[in-house]
């Protein structure tokens, strides 16, 4: 029997824009229905990441591309992901990224943990980190806790966590207190 043909960034593209499936190590990988707490926490963090979605300066201080559910592509091996949540530094990327299959790597990525947790906690771990992403959140609802990873030459350090009913500042977007009972459900 022979190996297994390894799927490409070509045949990911060619699949049909309403398809949810992300090419994680030249592997389809389908992209379960998130919950009602995922899309609401999605939500939540989108907006209170909204001050820094535009140009540098003001308080707090800018200068970041955000969107939520894209599509990138990191290069030579085949993998193409779908975040929950990506952010690019404007000072780096003096362009929007763009379309619907982004090849503009990320600095700061956030994955909220739901059908697929050993992609999210292995695999993708280590292919951001081979494309030097700078930031990797990991947020697990059933534990209501987020870790906050940064790029080192080895690999991500754990640089913070947070826990629901937490009120602090979470590297890169320092200047701005999360309330993580909020963002974890509570009115």
């Amino acid at each position: 029997m022979g190996a297994k043909k390894l799927l490409t960034i070509d045949d990911w593209l060619s699949l049909p824009d309403d398809v949810r499936c992300e090419l994680i190590e030249g592997d389809f990988v389908y992209k379960v229905l998130p919950s009602f707490a995922h899309g609401e926490f999605q939500r939540r963090l989108g907006g209170d990441l909204n001050p820094f979605d535009k140009k540098s300066g003001g308080d707090p201080p800018g200068g970041w591309w955000f969107a939520s559910e894209v599509a990138v592509i990191y290069g030579n091996r085949p993998n193409g992901f779908i975040h929950d949540i990506a952010g690019w530094r404007r000072e780096k990327h003096t362009q929007k990224p763009q379309g619907k299959k982004v090849t503009t790597v990320p600095d700061w990525v956030c994955e909220i943990l739901s059908g697929n947790k050993t992609n999210d906690l292995v695999t993708k771990k280590w292919v951001l980190h081979e494309h030097k992403v700078e930031y990797y959140w990991v947020v697990d609802l059933d534990s209501e806790i987020i870790s906050v990873f940064k790029w080192a030459e080895k690999g991500y350090i754990n640089v913070a966590d947070a826990k629901k009913g937490d009120t602090k500042s979470l590297e890169p977007f320092l200047g701005f207190e999360f309330n993580f009972a909020f963002l974890f459900g509570e009115d």
